[in-house]
């Protein structure tokens, strides 16, 4: 049987060359579409269009997370995952504490490190330009968040960072414990700060045993495991929102007003949702390696 000869527009890659293409981009990174073009001797928008329209391939941007120094690190990591899921098994609350610092400016916010423009040479310096002082003020905010919500941050205005002095003084006794009285009366609940000196310092210990507050020991808490930690997401939505469309404070006096007024208009229900996930990502972590949430 003979057959007529096929119509229409001949494709630029075989069905050989399109396995080679998937093979080559499949599961790396650092990769030129361009080079693959000439590679393939097509043009770069073919190799875009190709992965796009006749393969499973899906460009994902590569997430941050903290790098391991060693395997005993590791190991220990994923050993406190475990022990910090099963104490959580009994369906008690998790309080997350922790600090961050705020600029003026938010210029590496999303959003804000691109400007669109027809003509970028008529366009205002202060568009074009990140303006960055050498030395820019900025405010340490320390924050508690559980599954009801955000508690009202406590904004430190020294150069220093916060010592076990101020963090027992403005933190404990005045954020976390007057907090805990309100919404944690009936004691179902564990306080997991991060490993910072400060707070397991000796003063804070003795304050949080003297009022009973269950504390992970600090033998126990997982190390450099900011991805299962969701108040690390809450302080990149916090940072979002306060420098929404290019938004910038005159003085520390307005940044902190506009820090405190951001973190009130959380969605309670996301927020409850997140932070109801830690035991599921520490359980993921314990048994299928640190990375396997990120």
């Amino acid at each position: 049987m003979k057959y007529l000869p096929k119509s229409g527009r001949p494709q630029k890659i075989s069905d050989e060359q399109l396995d080679g293409l998937v093979k080559s981009v499949n599961n790396r990174c650092g990769l030129s579409q361009r080079k693959l073009g000439r590679r393939f001797g097509i043009h770069h928008s073919t190799i875009s269009r190709t992965l796009r329209k006749k393969t499973s391939v899906v460009i994902r941007k590569r997430r941050k997370a903290p790098k391991v120094n060693s395997k005993d690190q590791e190991n220990r990591a994923r050993k406190n995952c475990g022990k910090m899921y099963r104490k959580l098994l009994s369906g008690c609350d998790v309080i997350l504490d922790d600090e961050k610092y705020f600029k003026l400016s938010g210029n590496n916010v999303g959003g804000n490190a691109s400007f669109y423009s027809t003509n970028p040479v008529t366009s205002l310096s202060n568009i074009k330009f990140q303006k960055r002082k050498k030395f820019e003020p900025k405010l340490m905010i320390w924050m508690a968040v559980f599954s009801k919500g955000v508690y009202d941050v406590y904004i430190h205005r020294g150069k220093q960072a916060v010592l076990q002095t101020t963090y027992l003084k403005e933190c404990i006794n005045k954020g976390l414990i007057p907090f805990i009285e309100k919404y944690h009366h009936n004691g179902n609940y564990l306080f997991w700060p991060d490993l910072a000196s400060a707070h397991y310092s000796n003063l804070v210990q003795e304050r949080l045993h003297e009022k009973n507050v269950p504390l992970v020991a600090r033998q126990d808490n997982p190390p450099n495991v900011s991805q299962a930690r969701s108040i690390e997401t809450v302080w990149a939505l916090l940072e979002r929102k306060v420098y929404e469309n290019n938004w910038e404070a005159k003085n520390l006096d307005a940044l902190a007003r506009r820090i405190k007024q951001k973190a009130k208009e959380f969605d309670q229900n996301m927020l409850q949702t997140m932070v109801e996930g830690v035991r599921k990502k520490l359980r993921a972590m314990w048994r299928d390696g640190l990375y396997s949430f990120c």
